[in-house]
């Protein structure tokens, strides 16, 4: 054998085993691969940022496998895996023999302007996980009532505080309602809550506290309302926190009654 007919073996054979690899890497099969709880966060990402829709989505699996790779928490995977993982949360692609799937799926919710610009990615379909539960609070634009009707019904499902900023352009609205959690707001609390509303709003003309459950502010800096909004998550969890322990006070000094009516008998 010449040194031309090695050379051209040993090409083949690098080509060969590049095709190899690429069918690897574009294999379903591939997400078994991963570890259980990578196959887990993968899933649930998929099921947290998809729904199922009538029309085919402009992104694919590889352009969707790097919106996964992009977020916090996310991680590397390959094509193959995260066709695998499409599978595994219920989403069946459009036609099988392509390399890149496509899905009749759609975003649980399109990103604002301003959250694009947040995230630094700019035009539609865009996958972020919207991580509302893992901060406390929620941040709508007012165009979008059907993400603020769903927030509402989501914090009253899993009995929690609503807290949430009503953003316009320069200005916004913070909102924390203790009513879903099924407590109300200290005196602590309501002082805690008034002190912070004093920063914004010295006189008192543009925020109030209604039946210990309601707490607004108004007309706060766009930029600092999400500042406002984590101060009043920790208030509504302090009061969660006084509210549990006056529950399991009440439920004591209950027994200790109870006992002793029995030893008074």
């Amino acid at each position: 054998m010449t040194a031309n007919d090695m050379n051209k073996v040993a090409v083949e054979r690098r080509r060969d085993e590049l095709a190899e690899r690429d069918w690897e890497a574009n294999d379903p099969a591939g997400f078994q691969k991963l570890k259980p709880e990578e196959q887990a966060a993968l899933v649930d990402w998929i099921r947290a940022v998809l729904v199922p829709a009538k029309t085919v989505f402009r992104r694919n699996s590889y352009g969707m496998k790097h919106d996964f790779d992009r977020e916090p928490d996310g991680f590397h995977v390959y094509n193959g895996a995260f066709k695998g993982a499409m599978l595994a949360a219920g989403f069946w692609p459009v036609d099988e023999n392509d390399l890149n799937w496509r899905f009749r799926v759609k975003p649980t919710h399109e990103l604002a302007r301003w959250e694009q610009r947040q995230q630094r990615v700019y035009g539609r379909g865009w996958l972020v996980r919207n991580r509302w539960r893992e901060k406390g609070y929620e941040v709508i634009e007012g165009t979008q009532w059907l993400r603020a009707q769903e927030h509402s019904r989501a914090c009253q499902q899993e009995h929690r505080p609503r807290v949430v900023v009503l953003r316009a352009k320069y200005l916004a609205q913070v909102v924390l309602d203790t009513e879903p959690a099924g407590h109300r707001l200290t005196r602590e609390g309501v002082a805690a809550g008034l002190a912070v509303f004093a920063e914004f709003d010295p006189k008192g003309r543009h925020s109030y506290v209604v039946n210990e459950h309601l707490a607004v502010i108004r007309r706060v800096p766009a930029w600092r309302a999400e500042e406002v909004a984590v101060a009043l998550v920790k208030i509504a969890q302090g009061c969660a926190a006084a509210a549990s322990n006056g529950a399991s006070a009440s439920a004591i000094d209950s027994e200790k009654r109870g006992e002793q009516a029995l030893y008074e008998r």
